[in-house]
């Protein structure tokens, strides 16, 4: 069992109760407005998004999908609906996947999900056992990246892939902008060294990498839009001070992502046995 630290165990706390706050309408429609979808989810990742994942993965009726930092289970659930694939949402936070696991039985896709409360960088999973692997903006929110990749490795098909998204500090910077950037940024974003780096570290190698900054600066300006439009009702949710200081945590991201400090990538990946 791996051991957290303090800072990590925080933010499992922030997620318990983002997850137990996101079944409200208002955080639902919230969602929709900025991602064009509604599963409680807690990346940036779009339904456009999603879709190029499904393709990009080669998913099928045929495939074993493992979803890693699942939340609520979007994108992983959306996957399996649309591909028919078999899939494995995992997470620490039970609270999420009990959402996914009643979502599933709505979708009438729960024969083929599982879900199961575990440590991404220590996976209770046999070598090989799945053929794709899919993460969106995990390791951006939790400090063992190194580890995560090489276990993703290990269970993945030869022949699998591993696709995911991730935001990221711009190499570069100088220390007043970098600090900017850190405040402004998901917990975990510094990394000891850039991520293809970690990824040839851990056995893969980068089949296709797709800046999708501006698709973030799109979505955070859509969250503060949507946040603004349903104000009222957020602040009947989380009262009036929480509400302004979302939106003001909103804006500072914006601020960053529009001065090109931070980026979010999507990765797509095969094993590299060479």
């Amino acid at each position: 069992m791996a051991i957290c630290t303090k800072a990590e165990l925080e933010q499992k706390a922030k997620f318990n109760s983002f997850y137990q706050l996101s079944t409200h309408d208002v955080l639902r429609k919230i969602e929709k407005y900025t991602c064009g979808c509604c599963y409680g989810g807690n990346s940036w990742t779009t339904k456009k998004q999603a879709e190029y994942i499904c393709k990009a993965l080669n998913l099928s009726t045929q495939s074993s999908l493992l979803d890693l930092g699942a939340g609520a289970g979007w994108p992983g659930l959306y996957l399996s609906s649309i591909s028919g694939c078999s899939l494995t949402l995992v997470d620490l936070p039970e609270t999420g996947l009990k959402i996914a696991t009643r979502r599933s039985i709505q979708d009438k896709i729960s024969e083929r999900v599982r879900t199961l409360v575990a440590d991404a960088s220590q996976l209770p999973f046999n070598k090989q056992s799945f053929d794709a692997v899919s993460h969106s903006d995990l390791l951006c929110c939790l400090f063992s990246k190194l580890k995560v990749l090489t276990e993703c490795r290990r269970i993945t098909h030869a022949h699998g892939k591993m696709v995911f998204t991730v935001i990221s500090i711009k190499p570069g910077l100088g220390k007043l902008d970098y600090e900017k950037a850190v405040s402004n940024s998901p917990e975990f974003i510094q990394a000891a060294e850039e991520y293809s780096i970690m990824l040839r570290r851990c056995g893969w190698q980068i089949v296709d990498k797709t800046d999708l900054s501006e698709d973030y600066l799109e979505s955070c300006r859509l969250q503060i839009e949507a946040d603004d439009l349903y104000r009222d009702e957020l602040a009947k949710l989380l009262g009036e001070k929480e509400t302004s200081d979302r939106i003001g945590n909103w804006n500072s991201k914006l601020e960053v992502i529009g001065e090109g400090l931070v980026t979010r990538d999507l990765y797509v990946c095969s094993p590299n046995d060479s």
